[in-house]
């Protein structure tokens, strides 16, 4: 199976076959750039699949239309704050995906002279 196949096995979206790919190939670059290496293992198949599907969770949990959520409410003159979306929020995305499995990851890093 490709990663496209597992991810969208995995995933009940909407989202188009090209949007897909980009995905997939934004987190196999961050896969590459994290290890130190040219290339994805095959090995590496499934956990490129699921770090895909965590990554278009996330984005459609981050999306512009989602309401926001409140970050702190204080009750003498109520006053509520909610969160609000960064510029940079597609880096952060990644980022905090390529995280949550860096101790998989790890053990596919190349080391750089």
């Amino acid at each position: 199976m490709t990663v496209l196949e597992i991810v969208k096995a995995q995933l009940d979206t909407s989202l188009s076959d090209d949007r897909l790919e980009m995905y997939i190939d934004e987190v196999g670059q961050a896969i590459k750039t994290f290890c130190n290496r040219e290339d994805v293992p095959d090995e590496l198949r499934y956990v490129h699949a699921n770090m895909v599907v965590d990554l278009v969770r996330l984005r459609q949990k981050n999306t512009p239309d989602a309401e926001p959520a409140v970050q702190s409410i204080k009750e003498g003159d109520v006053q509520i704050t909610f969160t609000t979306h960064e510029k940079s929020q597609g880096e952060t995305e990644v980022e905090s995906v390529v995280h949550s499995y860096k101790n998989v990851l790890y053990k596919f890093r190349k080391m750089r002279w």
